[in-house]
């Protein structure tokens, strides 16, 4: 790429000249595509220690005469500085060598090089080159996607073993990344933000801990600050992420959202500029309760004029696209917000030689004037506010559709229903008013009033009832909402109330009476039907939060002082401002809030905190306490006054209220032995906080009978805590505190979710209770990483982001709440991907390459088709393979091995050339190829055998056999019961599951045993063993050799012209109808009894599972070798030919059948077998049946013209040796006595693996970069 030219005075040893000219020289770094030699590794620990990282190649301009050259391109490939050089080559080497004067070469191919440059880079990022290099490298040496965009680098050192190593620390935007190379060596460190548990910060050094206990330090001289301060902020993103859409880990970032007016020239990363933006644009929106829509555009620093006091006051302008915003330097000394909508005017003001000089006026549309002094650049900001004003755009209310629903809103319902107050109370009320009315004279009403620390002392006091709706909608910012939002409180009501059949809406109506019931505005149908809409319409506009139960308790609150709408507005700013995430599914906020409660609780009460910590009462307290606002412990009357406080400091007043409240109870907490003594001393203590100033008579209030004796007024209460707690207690130390406690309470749900399902899991016979917990940290982190992979690329091909729509509520809730079992296990059930890598990486069968057991024994195991495993069946199924129960694991490979798990065209495959790399094998390999026909299908849809996914010989059999029967007209007793042949959607029902079966599969009796029969010497009585057994598996096999012919006949049988083919194919029935007990009939999918229940005694009789062909005992013992190594001993060979001779004296040769008049059909399917296991065949058959086959021959011969009625004695023969052929196999008692028999595949099956050390080695790959692959 073209970069605006370097001068560069001293010629590097560190770059080798690949090509010259006159003027030019195209080099490549030392090093670089080349092996580790000397030179290259000092190369490269200079690059890593000195924090140069420079492209490959570059391009330098140079003249014969000048020792000064010029960097003007650089690349990352070969191919890519090559273009560049090719193109000098064809437009500058020839004009240059015209001119006479090299001054004159030099500053023709800077001016053309500084053209290209600004040509190539007019759509570009704003990225530097040198970035563009660092983000190259970060990809190419952490495998990252493209997807994940490079935030910033720092030069960092990393200790490793007391052994300082100096390298780069790489941060992204879900990931922190370090990398160092070092005379050879090199060090790579991956850390996902979602997995860190702790971040700290001493001096220069950043302290990092993730959720595995595993612990970096990472020292920097530079930015340390920062580093550390974007490490807090990407943590605290993915972490919200994870609350917010656990589905979707992957954090994202839209710079379009943060896009400033006017371009800012920064060497800053631009990804980089804007977090910052977004972090500053997050206080900004906390600070002044604003939508969260506003982006901070820029601040300017200015002095503001204050007329109650008159006189300036210096601080900041804020700028956003809707507001305009002033803040003083000292801390609440003032502050204003100015909607820019409002605004009518700015004007420059010019007092001559004065003091107050570059002043500007803006007048609002109520004639106010806001006058600004000492602005430090004043046409800029004229020019900023002017731009804004240009794009502003004020919402309207739109035309909306019109419902069947009669509904008017409801006024603030303390109108309808008044209280009569005694005239004392009345009296104070009408003070609070005039000094209110005092306050607006001075400091202006309304959004634009100036907010001094006036207005706090007002609302400590406490808020007149006629002015409590204007103050609340003021400070809570839930203003703003309704006004950018017109007309959609009707839409969502109208909308909500055509929801029939809601699970949310239930969950309403059950909780309706229960709200303020002590109040008659909610023992009437108006004061519930507001409520009602109100909870219903936030229920609509927030599905992910619903309704949560207090929500109808601080919404009646709003009802009582609001109208309708305005209660729906408070409501929403209390869900997704100021208490974020408190009325989410586990009220994950409040559990937050609760450990930020009991951190400050350690800092400021340290002698208590300890008792209360052993008793556990602050996470008693906590949840009732926050999410009602201490409404559902403390009076109605004295829980207003705490309410009025919250609305202008936000949850500051929570903890400050509730430290004040603990350390009142100090000496009697300390004396309480347990949770529910020390529960009643706060209760009986809450309930005597009283409100002298608004008393509601006893007649109003049913619950003031039954108080008990006042032990505080509230006043009190408010100003103590602002006096003990106020200067100690800031919203920035609450965020700090939450982004702490953020990572801590969700890594306490995944703590609290392994308890439990290892409970359940602890009586397992292959893990104990550690390993169970390392398997669950492995799964999760494996989940979260695959989920982040398929995230990635689903934005890379559709990167399109759709708008919210309004949708009914689920009952989402109410499943994770009644079941939440059942979400513990499925958080932790696993897909084909991670049970493939699981399988692949912790299993000592990972070694086995010719057939892919991992994808066999998942098939097998998902036994109900759903695509998952449960945690159980993972147990099962890599316990068993890590076990040291050798003949349990022999079996399982025999089932692993057999039809339809390891099917026909796989066979073939594995008869093709070998690829020779590990690469091609896995992909020559690859779980996909296993589809019938869409090979490019996901493996997640991977039917398991219960879902029989038949190959497509299987099911031309099936097809075939299908339209004879139907041709033929004969009854389901003599053919196969085709009406139960398999439902190939992946979408059944479980029922269907549980009925389909078919030809091609077996069960095995559920209460019988898989355990190892009775062992006797091969060639002995393991013969005699095959029982019922032998005949019919030779009989399948000879039907599954017909079915590749059928698939060539199109599945139809009136384009058969060879009866051999439809005679094998018939002949494959016979033994269904003679004996189906013994027979493999029914679905493989109960082979999995075998993973349940392995080692149950030795009374299954083991011919319920079906025999072994030989293609498939081939690969078989192929499996085995690769298993113990590569290495075959004497005795392994001997064994597997006694095994081949086995299945030769297993043969049953069968007649071949030239047309259909030479079918046997058999009788009615009541004859036994013989005592080979062979059907006995009646001495004729229905004359019916051959008159039907005799004229169905007949019109198949016209049909085909020339068709054949006789085969040659060669075909005969051909045949014949097919046949026979098909007919070999071994069953699978005679393969286990006959292994059994080999010490050194006993020893190799009986050598125990650790999994916990095969963890350890998969977490260390995944920190190292070393596999990362799906």
């Amino acid at each position: 790429m073209w970069i605006q030219p370097k001068e560069l005075l001293l010629p590097s040893a560190f770059w080798i000249a690949e090509m010259h000219s006159r003027y030019f020289v195209l080099q490549k770094r030392r090093g670089h595509g080349e092996s580790r030699g000397f030179g290259s590794m000092l190369v490269g620990t200079y690059d890593s220690v000195m924090n140069t990282k420079p492209a490959p190649y570059r391009i330098l301009h140079q003249t014969p005469s000048s020792e000064v050259s010029y960097e003007i391109a650089i690349g990352i490939t070969q191919d890519e500085i090559v273009k560049d050089w090719e193109w000098l080559q064809s437009n500058l080497f020839k004009v240059l060598d015209e001119m006479e004067n090299e001054d004159e070469v030099t500053n023709f191919t800077i001016c053309k090089i500084q053209s290209l440059y600004t040509q190539n880079n007019q759509d570009d990022t704003g990225e530097s080159a040198d970035f563009k290099v660092m983000t190259s490298q970060f990809r190419q040496i952490f495998k990252m996607p493209e997807e994940e965009r490079l935030v910033n680098s720092y030069s960092a050192t990393y200790v490793k073993n007391k052994i300082p190593r100096q390298g780069q620390l790489y941060i992204s935007l879900n990931h922190v990344c370090y990398y160092s190379y070092m005379l050879g060596q090199e060090i790579k460190r991956i850390i996902r933000f979602a997995e860190l548990e702790d971040i700290s910060r001493n001096a220069n050094t950043i302290y990092l801990k993730t959720t595995n206990n595993m612990t970096y330090n990472f020292t920097m001289l530079f930015n340390a600050s920062e580093a550390h301060l974007l490490i807090e902020q990407l943590n605290k993103m993915a972490i919200q992420q994870l609350i917010h859409d656990p589905d979707s880990p992957v954090v994202d970032h839209d710079p379009s959202n943060f896009a400033r007016l006017g371009n800012k020239t920064s060497k800053k990363p631009v990804l980089l500029r804007d977090l910052t933006a977004r972090q500053k644009s997050e206080e900004f929106r906390i600070y002044f309760r604003l939508p969260q829509s506003e982006i901070i555009d820029g601040k300017i620093k200015a002095n503001i004029w204050t007329p109650y006091s008159k006189r300036f006051n210096s601080g900041f302008i804020y700028l956003s696209p809707n507001f305009l915003c002033f803040r003083s330097d000292v801390k609440d000394l003032v502050s204003v917000v100015i909607p820019m909508k409002t605004i009518k005017s700015v004007e420059k003001k010019d007092d001559g030689q004065q003091r107050f000089e570059n002043q500007i006026v803006i007048i609002t549309s109520e004639n106010v004037p806001f006058m600004f002094a000492h602005i430090v650049d004043r046409d800029v900001l004229i020019s900023k506010i002017t731009d804004l004003l240009a794009r502003i755009h004020v919402p309207v209310s739109r035309e909306r559709a019109k419902y069947d629903i009669s509904w008017s809103k409801q006024t603030a319902l303390m109108n309808t229903f008044k209280t009569q107050f005694s005239s004392e109370i009345v009296q104070k009320q009408e003070e609070k008013m005039l000094r209110w009315e005092a306050h607006f004279r001075d400091f202006g009403r309304g959004i634009g009033m100036f907010r001094t620390t006036d207005v706090i002392n007002l609302i400590v006091e406490g808020i007149p009832d006629k002015l409590r709706q204007e103050i609340w909608l003021i400070f809570s910012g839930a203003i703003h909402d309704k006004e950018m939002n017109p007309g959609l409180y009707e839409d969502l009501v109208e909308k909500a109330a055509c929801i029939k059949n809601c699970f949310a809406h239930d969950e309403i109506d059950r909780d309706l009476p229960r709200s303020l019931p002590e109040h008659p505005a909610f023992q009437s149908t108006d004061g519930i039907g507001a409520l009602r809409r109100v909870l219903q319409a936030y229920a609509l506009r927030n599905p992910q939060v619903g309704y949560c139960q207090a929500m109808n308790i601080v919404s009646s609150v709003f009802l009582l002082f609001c109208d309708e709408e305005n209660a729906f507005w408070m409501l929403a700013s209390l869900c997704e401002n100021l208490l974020p995430d408190y009325y989410k599914d586990k009220v994950v906020g409040a559990q937050i809030d609760q450990g930020v409660l009991n951190e400050l609780v350690e800092t400021h009460l340290a002698d208590l905190h300890g008792h209360l910590e052993q008793l556990g009462v602050i996470k008693m307290i906590s949840i009732s306490w926050f999410l009602t606002i201490f409404m559902s412990v403390i009076s109605y009357e004295s829980s207003l006054h705490i309410l009025d406080c919250f609305f202008y400091e936000g949850a500051k007043i929570i903890f400050m209220i509730s430290l004040q409240i603990i350390e009142w109870n100090r000496e009697k907490l300390l004396q309480c032995q347990d949770d529910g003594e020390a529960m009643l001393v706060l209760q009986n203590y809450l309930e005597g906080i009283y409100n002298p100033e608004y008393q509601v008579p006893p007649a109003t209030d049913k619950r003031k009978m039954e108080r008990k004796i006042q032990t505080q007024t509230v006043q009190t209460l408010i100003h103590e805590a602002y006096t003990k707690f106020g200067e100690e207690i800031t919203q920035q130390r609450i965020e700090e505190l939450r982004n702490k406690h953020r990572r801590l309470t969700m890594r306490q749900f995944d703590i609290d979710n392994e308890k439990t399902i290892v409970k359940a899991y602890v009586q397992n016979p292959y893990f104990s209770r550690n390993e169970l917990h390392q398997l669950l940290t492995i799964i999760r982190e494996e989940k979260h990483a695959l989920k982040s992979l398929q995230q990635q690329q689903q934005k890379a091909q559709c990167p399109l982001s759709e708008m919210p729509q309004l949708v009914a509520q689920s009952p989402s809730r109410a499943i994770h709440e009644a079941g939440a079992s059942g979400d513990r296990h499925e958080a932790y059930s696993v897909n084909y991907e991670v049970f493939h890598t699981l399988f692949t990486e912790l299993t000592p069968w990972r070694k086995c390459v010719s057939v892919d057991i991992g994808e066999k024994l998942f098939r097998l195991t998902d036994k109900r088709g759903t695509g998952s495993l449960d945690f159980g069946q993972l147990i099962n199924a890599l316990g068993l393979v890590c076990s040291t129960k050798s003949m349990e694991k022999l079996k399982l490979l025999f089932v692993l091995h057999l039809p339809p798990l390891l099917s026909k065209a796989e066979i073939e495959r594995s008869r093709r050339p070998r690829p020779r790399t590990k690469d091609d094998a896995e992909e020559a390999f690859e779980a996909e190829d296993f589809f019938d026909n869409d090979a490019s299908e996901s493996m997640e849809a991977l039917p398991s055998p219960s879902d029989h996914n038949f190959d497509a010989d299987d099911f031309a059999l099936i097809s075939a056999t299908q339209h004879l029967h139907n041709l033929a007209g004969i009854s389901g007793n003599t053919f196969m019961d085709l009406s139960r042949t398999p439902n190939l959607s992946l979408n059944s029902n479980t029922s269907s599951l549980a009925q389909r079966s078919s030809t091609f599969y077996v069960d095995l009796p559920a209460l019988q045993d898989l355990g190892a029969a009775r062992m006797t010497p091969p060639g002995t009585g393991a013969v005699a063993g095959l029982g019922a057994g032998a005949g019919s598996e030779a009989d399948v096999a000879a039907g599954a050799q017909a079915a590749a012919a059928a698939d060539h006949m199109l599945l139809n049988v009136e384009t058969i012209s060879n009866f051999s083919q439809i005679s094998d194919l018939v002949a494959a029935t016979r033994q269904e109808r003679a004996d189906s007990t013994a027979t493999d009939s029914r679905s493989l999918g109960s082979l999995g009894y075998l993973l349940d229940q392995p080692d149950e005694g030795a009374s299954c009789s083991q011919h319920s599972i079906p025999h072994m062909r030989k293609e498939n005992f081939q690969l078989l013992w192929r499996s085995i070798i690769e298993i113990m190594g590569l290495v075959q001993d004497e005795e392994m060979q001997r064994a597997y030919e006694n095994l081949l001779e086995l299945g030769n004296s297993n043969i049953k040769k069968e007649p071949s059948l030239e047309s259909f008049t030479q079918l046997n059909l058999g009788g009615s399917g009541d004859e036994q077998p013989d005592s080979n296991g062979n059907p006995t065949t009646p001495a004729a058959e229905p004359i019916g049946t051959t008159r039907l086959f005799v004229a169905l021959e007949e019109e198949l011969r016209q049909a085909s013209g020339n068709g054949r009625t006789t085969t040659t004695s060669s075909g005969n023969s051909s045949s014949s040796s097919t046949n026979t052929s098909e007919s070999w196999h071994i069953s699978i008692s005679q393969f286990i006595a006959t292994v059994l028999t080999v010490n050194s595949i006993v020893r190799g099956f009986q050598t125990p693996i650790q999994i916990s050390e095969q963890i350890e080695q998969l977490q260390k790959k995944r920190r190292k970069c070393l596999s990362i692959n799906y």
